[in-house]
């Protein structure tokens, strides 16, 4: 933590955070940091935006895991997507989802959930590196409750905003944040997409809902238009494919809409076996994970391309 009340410059911060000042200032407009384009910035804001210790500092890429229709599979995807990106990445899953399934796969006990970090209707937050589980070196979680299912009414303008505030210290400790979105429109959600840079929409091939996808999209477009103009589509992943008979139309429909990936998420039993035993794909199945490998290497492709 660096002085609340005295003001840096450009060049200062630069060097406190060991960025290239181009790459500050660009992240710090990408981030919207109040005071970027006067030079100089205070104290108590760069604290807000950045954690000041000894640390390798990343430009993180947020990813909202999200489709409103249950049983797509956004848990699964959002689970070994952060898996395969943790073999090389540092990666932070965020379990938004009242249901905490991806909680519940890990941890048996209660713990503080990132409700108590939201500091919703004036309720002090705690900080999310206070609440952190680290799954393995590069793969941490942040833990959900079913209290996350009273963030429904908005009492103030910022309050959807709560998960993007809360974020913004550990951004850049992370490559890749994942956020597991629950089944549903509304508050919770549009906090995920305005959080995010990025959304990736699971499908399953076996339950295709042309309507449900055509109810997202339009979600998306109000959220991009009127909120976040950063966020990108980054397309469907057809999950639980079974044979190519599955997919007859399929794309086509959902290209309406949405790019899809060139990937495809296969139905295997090593799934559900790795839920069971509370423990990771890698130790039940490396055919499977070298899936979500393939997924996460076109995850990767498209980010690229979009920062060209």
């Amino acid at each position: 933590m660096i002085e609340e009340e005295k003001d840096f410059t450009i060049g200062q911060i630069s060097k406190l955070l060991n960025l290239e000042v181009e790459e500050f200032v660009k992240r710090a407009k990408d981030l919207k940091i109040p005071g970027i384009k006067s030079g100089k910035i205070k104290g108590s804001v760069l604290n807000k935006y950045f954690d000041f210790s000894d640390k390798e500092y990343f430009e993180s890429h947020v990813i909202a895991i999200s489709n409103q229709k249950g049983g797509e599979g956004k848990t699964t995807i959002s689970l070994y997507l952060s898996e395969a990106l943790a073999l090389e990445h540092k990666v932070l899953l965020v379990d938004w989802d009242p249901q905490a399934n991806a909680t519940q796969l890990f941890l048996n006990e209660d713990v503080p959930s990132v409700m108590e970090c939201l500091g919703y209707q004036g309720v002090k937050p705690k900080s999310l590196s206070q609440i952190i589980v680290k799954l393995s070196e590069n793969f941490h979680l942040v833990p959900s409750t079913l209290k996350l299912a009273n963030l429904t009414t908005p009492y103030d303008r910022d309050d959807f905003e709560l998960l993007k505030d809360a974020l913004l210290p550990i951004r850049s400790e992370y490559e890749y944040i994942i956020i597991d979105c629950p089944p549903s429109l509304g508050l919770i959600l549009e906090n995920a997409l305005i959080a995010a840079d990025y959304i990736l929409v699971p499908i399953q091939t076996r339950a295709f809902s042309l309507q449900g996808i055509k109810d997202l999209y339009e979600t998306i477009q109000k959220i991009q238009k009127k909120a976040n103009q950063r966020l990108v589509l980054l397309g469907a992943v057809l999950n639980q494919y079974e044979s190519q008979k599955a997919l007859s139309g399929l794309a086509e429909g959902i290209k309406k809409y949405f790019p899809v990936f060139e990937t495809v998420i296969a139905r295997r039993e090593s799934i559900p076996q790795a839920q069971a035993k509370m423990t990771s794909l890698s130790k039940i199945d490396n055919a499977t994970l070298k899936n979500f490998k393939e997924l996460a290497n076109e995850v990767k492709e498209k980010l690229n391309v979009k920062k060209k």
